[in-house]
């Protein structure tokens, strides 16, 4: 895709989620969210996994304010942005906050109005959920545009993975699904895993995941987490960052393919993540 190419009339919304913990999804989430970034997409990272948030972390970013200032109602969500260079910025989520993960409905309602504020201000919202299957996961992805569940060749990941799929579309969610499997030995055991996870959704849920790439173990991961540095700025090079590059692109031309045929509820309609927030958590 050529940069700068895609521009959409409001910020479409993408999901990174994963049935369990362990998975990579916010190494996922970040590193792909800058490398769109370079794509020419303003880029906002939204943090909600509200029990143990850590985007700043791995972005080694200092957040005075977070979400949770934003639930109580001390603070706007546009004063609570920090910029990650370039052409990203994140919305801290609250590390630690037990009562963020049980939100009333009244702080949740502010929470999700706050969201409206960020359409002007990107093209593109990466949402980090939370791991699992919680009201609060599960009301974030179902709400995107499109959804990315991170997956791992662990049983119990594959299991997880699919229970996501599966009540996402119990929920009758009607966006796109895509699956990325992380932390593979090779391209053939991620695709093994892939295939296993499609046939599945299809056989049993008549639903349609979209594969879109994989992610190999690579100790530059573990290297930049460790420097609290998102791999693809501190390892560039690496056979990680390469991959997360194609997975970005990936994402990219679907939102131009997406908006290029968008009517009613689909991208680029102004609100329409607000509103399906609302239809999901009210």
């Amino acid at each position: 895709m050529r940069q700068g190419s895609y521009r959409p009339r409001t910020a479409r919304v993408i999901a990174v989620t994963s049935g369990k913990g362990g998975v990579g999804k916010t190494n996922i989430a970040v590193n792909c969210a800058i490398e769109m970034a370079r794509l020419g997409l303003r880029v906002i990272i939204l943090d909600v996994d509200l029990g143990l948030a850590n985007i700043d972390v791995v972005m080694d970013l200092r957040a005075r304010y977070n979400l949770g200032h934003v639930i109580r109602g001390e603070k706007r969500i546009r004063d609570i942005l920090v910029s990650a260079g370039g052409a990203v910025s994140v919305v801290p989520g609250a590390s630690g906050l037990v009562e963020l993960a049980n939100m009333t409905d009244g702080q949740r309602d502010n929470l999700i109005r706050s969201f409206d504020a960020l359409s002007s201000l990107a093209d593109l919202l990466v949402v980090d959920t939370g791991a699992g299957v919680s009201r609060n996961v599960l009301g974030f992805a179902g709400a995107a545009d499109e959804v990315v569940v991170v997956a791992t060749p662990e049983p119990t990941s594959i299991t997880d993975a699919y229970a996501t799929i599966k009540l996402l579309n119990r929920e009758q969610y009607r966006g796109r699904i895509d699956l990325v499997v992380n932390m593979v030995s090779s391209a053939g055991e991620a695709g093994r895993v892939a295939a296993r996870i499609v046939k599945v959704a299809m056989q049993f849920l008549r639903e349609r995941v979209y594969y879109i790439g994989h992610v190999e173990r690579d100790s530059a991961v573990t290297s930049a987490v460790a420097r609290r540095r998102p791999f693809v700025i501190e390892y560039p090079r690496s056979r990680a960052a390469d991959q997360v590059r194609r997975l970005a692109a990936v994402l990219a031309e679907n939102g131009a393919l997406s908006v290029a045929g968008a009517s009613g509820a689909a991208q680029g309609v102004p609100g329409g993540f607000i509103k399906r927030l609302f239809r999901v958590f009210g």
